[in-house]
């Protein structure tokens, strides 16, 4: 779908997952190396000619030039290189960026409408933009690090690291935001990607709680969530875990009760749970308005019966009665999951001497298919760009929005689909959501909840999700309903929605139906499974798709249960995978005048984060797992605890004259013996946690933080609702703003992820209210007139 786009990756590993997306989506992408290579090229795992299976994961699909930036010929060559180019992405330091000549201002002066894109740690200004930093200092920097983990332990992140991932996936959406500003008139810009903000939003907004004045802290509990008790979402079973979602709230009480007649039919409860409301018990409980105890008992419950069979029988009739279950796979298990297999979702590729699954197309596409990217390229595999035509650009550049005027129905619903269209919203579209008229939208019950006030309208993760938008509701089951829906689909110039995949073709309102009344439409679908394959009628959250995809396996303590990521992990991570298929569908449309239908599963995008663990079991039979917070380029990695209760630092040591700065500062609190080299000190990293954390532990985090970051060292304190709130950076980059509410008042919500500098997002609206653009949307954008608005309103009132 990007044919024609040229791009430049400079990146090393902390921003090589842009150029990964692009390529998959059909950009020429040519990885730029400095002499000898990529230090991506170094990163363990490795195959048997020990050649990175992080490099072959993430440069696959792109091209190989290796240069030195700083001598002639080759600076030279770079220079014409980006005349030719349309974007270039690096993730370099500041004092780097000007010594490699790759300032955005150097680059625009040989060709003014270059795109570049710069993925830094905490973005390219402010108090810590010159912060050393690591995948793990990072996570810990974005609010998401502290809600993984035992609560007696400290916090965990995936053993896949994940931080840089958010950002480059980020980074690929802003590039293609950024491409459409241009072919509209705007000049080339500056694109700079915070992985700090990136990755808040695997948070899924609980670090708005403390500057909302929420009364629920969200906190880390094993497989679950706590409030003010602790929520379980994984559960024992013959051969491994289970992920159940058991909640709260309206949304879970018809999905509980089945849960339970389930139990009940086998004889492990009685007919009085089954009866029971627990999605509004449990959340009075959530609340610290019931003891839990009645909970904790009926979780008793639930494991006597999950231990009697085995994830697969689990599964299976569990979907039949549908349940919210999912097994916790590892690696080999998602390989052999039927579901993927049957989608054709696994490419065969070759390495080495023999071929390898990898994961395929991230999305579906009715007019287009995304080819399978080539393998890593060996070093300096490229020559030059073919000969293309002059391009032309309008003479006056405008800075308007990237999406101005561009008009989006959204059936989206509950996290993953609103963020999608919540960027869309940001960057200019019009964006009218579909609520239904009889079934309350699950986010806005969501907690926490702004100024403790738990009302559809003070949910703060609705509020995030779906700032800038408008609502309308609508009963498609409603005849007149549909009628309203079918002149809006007229209206649109795209479709949005995450239903299960009957949903939309129950209510007639499936793409082929869709396309007869709107031909040149575009429809992104995006369920937990995809729209086909056996597993498509899947219901649940991004908990359970994290869970099949093998998060849960690499989230954790080895001598633990799996803790998992964050409650629905893919939730925050599909969205990119959305955005980025909707742009380029979009970049199509604009010059072919086809419009299509996008399928989306949650599931297969989020396993393109988790391919050099993939590879390593493909290449090696080597099944990663959960490892704490350790690392396998790095050590010390981990987190450990400072002054004040439940309080952590983050400390990596990238190399060994790290260590010897870290064993400067520890003086005699270091360990003894000889670890100068990482192989000793990775053999003795029992002996060397312990000495962390006597020593961290005597120290203020501001204080720790202060002086390893002094001295060179990457560290950063776990942060929570609060430390996000009063972090400084955080503030330089605007990450919090605030925006009327109309019952609600004003609200905080988080800003866009990402900074286009030559056509900002504008946010100025908050949330809708259910129904608040009612007549609006019916007057001004479909002009009904007055009797048409009345028949409708009388028709859609009586139900």
């Amino acid at each position: 779908m990007l044919e024609g786009v040229r791009v430049l990756d400079l990146t090393n590993e902390n921003g090589m997952f842009c150029g990964y997306l692009l390529a998959q989506l059909g950009a020429e992408v040519v990885a730029i190396e400095p002499p000898g290579g990529s230090s991506a090229r170094q990163l363990a795992p490795f195959d048997h000619a020990q050649n990175s299976l992080w490099w072959s994961a993430y440069a696959q699909g792109k091209q190989s030039a290796q240069l030195d930036l700083r001598q002639s010929p080759d600076k030279t060559t770079f220079q014409e290189l980006v005349r030719q180019a349309d974007v270039v992405i690096e993730s370099y330091a500041a004092n780097e960026r000007s010594s490699f000549g790759v300032a955005y201002d150097s680059l625009k002066a040989i060709n003014p409408q270059i795109i570049c894109v710069a993925i830094t740690p905490f973005g390219m200004t402010g108090p810590k933009a010159d912060w050393p930093a690591t995948d793990l200092t990072v996570w810990a920097a974005s609010g998401t690090h502290d809600l993984a983990g035992d609560a007696d332990r400290a916090p965990v992140r995936t053993s896949v690291p994940q931080s840089y991932l958010h950002a480059g996936a980020d980074a690929a959406v802003a590039t293609l935001l950024a491409l459409r500003a241009r072919d509209q008139g705007a000049e080339g810009q500056q694109v700079d990607v915070s992985a700090q903000q990136s990755s808040a939003q695997a948070a899924l907004s609980s670090i708005l709680s403390h500057p909302n004045n929420s009364d629920t802290t969200v906190r880390r509990v094993a497989g679950g969530l706590a409030a003010a008790f602790p929520i379980r979402l994984t559960w024992p079973c013959k051969d491994g875990y289970v992920a159940i979602t058991f909640l709260f709230g309206p949304a879970f009480s018809e999905p509980n009760k089945r849960l339970l007649q389930w139990l009940f039919d086998t004889g492990h409860c009685t007919e009085e749970d089954v009866a029971e409301d627990w999605g509004a018990r449990v959340m009075a409980m959530s609340l610290g308005m019931e003891s839990p105890e009645a909970y904790q008992a009926l979780c008793a419950k639930v494991e006597a019966f999950t231990v009697t069979r085995t994830q697969n029988e689990l599964f299976e009739e569990g979907l039949s009665r549908g349940i919210y279950i999912a097994p916790t796979f590892d690696i080999a298990g998602l390989l052999q999951e039927k579901h993927f297999q049957e989608r054709n979702f696994w490419r065969q590729q070759a390495h080495d001497a023999s071929t390898v699954a990898v994961p395929g197309a991230f999305a579906k596409l009715t007019e287009t298919k995304l080819p399978p990217p080539a393998p890593a390229p060996g070093l300096n595999s490229f020559s030059a760009f073919e000969n293309r035509p002059e391009q032309t650009y309008p003479t006056e550049p405008n800075s308007t929005k990237p999406l101005e005027g561009l008009k989006v129905l959204d059936f989206m619903w509950v996290i993953a689909g609103p963020f999608c269209t919540r960027v869309l919203a940001d960057y200019g579209a019009t964006v009218i959501r579909v609520e239904s008229t009889t079934k309350l939208e699950p986010a806005r019950t969501s907690p926490p909840f702004k100024d403790g006030e738990m009302t559809p309208e003070h949910s703060l993760p609705f509020a995030d999700f779906n700032t800038g938008k408008m609502s309308i509701t609508v009963n498609p089951d409603n005849p007149v309903g549909r009628e309203v829906i079918l002149d809006l689909v007229k209206w649109a110039d795209v479709v949005t929605e995450s239903f299960s995949p009957k949903a939309m073709k129950a209510w007639g309102l499936d793409y082929d139906t869709l396309k007869s009344v709107n031909p040149d439409l575009i429809m992104l679908s995006s369920c937990l499974m995809g729209q086909s394959g056996p597993r498509a009628q899947v219901p649940g959250y991004g908990n359970m798709a994290a869970a099949i995809t093998g998060f849960y396996e690499l989230t954790g303590w080895a001598d633990r249960s799996p803790a998992g990521p964050y409650l629905a992990y893919t939730d925050g991570v599909s969205p990119r995978f959305m955005l980025a298929s909707l742009l380029s569908a979009l970049h199509m449309r604009d010059k072919t005048g086809k419009g299509q239908h996008i399928d989306v599963s949650q599931a297969e995008a989020a396993i393109h984060m988790l391919v050099p663990a993939i590879l390593d079991y493909e290449v090696n039979r080597n099944i990663w797992s959960r490892t704490g917070n350790r690392d396998l380029n790095m050590s010390p990695h981990g987190v450990y605890p400072v002054a004040g209760e439940d309080t952590w630092i983050a400390i990596a040591c990238e190399s060994d004259e790290q260590w010897e700065a870290l064993k400067n500062l520890m003086g005699d609190a270091a360990p003894d013996g000889d670890l100068a080299q990482l192989s000793d000190r990775r053999q003795h990293e029992d002996t060397l946690d312990d000495a962390m954390a006597a020593w961290t532990n005597n120290f203020a985090p501001e204080d720790l933080e202060k002086d390893l970051i002094s001295a060179g060292i990457p560290a950063h304190t776990v942060q929570n609702s609060e430390r996000c709130w009063n972090d400084p950076q955080l503030k330089h980059r605007n990450h919090y703003v605030t925006v009327p509410q109309s019952i609600a008042g004003d609200t905080i919500v988080e800003n866009t992820r990402f900074h286009l500098l030559g056509t900002p997002a504008a946010i100025s609206r908050g949330a809708p209210a259910t129904g608040e653009h009612n007549i609006e949307v019916l007057m001004e954008i479909l002009g009904y007139d007055e009797d048409r608005l009345a028949d409708v309103l009388a028709s859609l009132c009586m139900e």
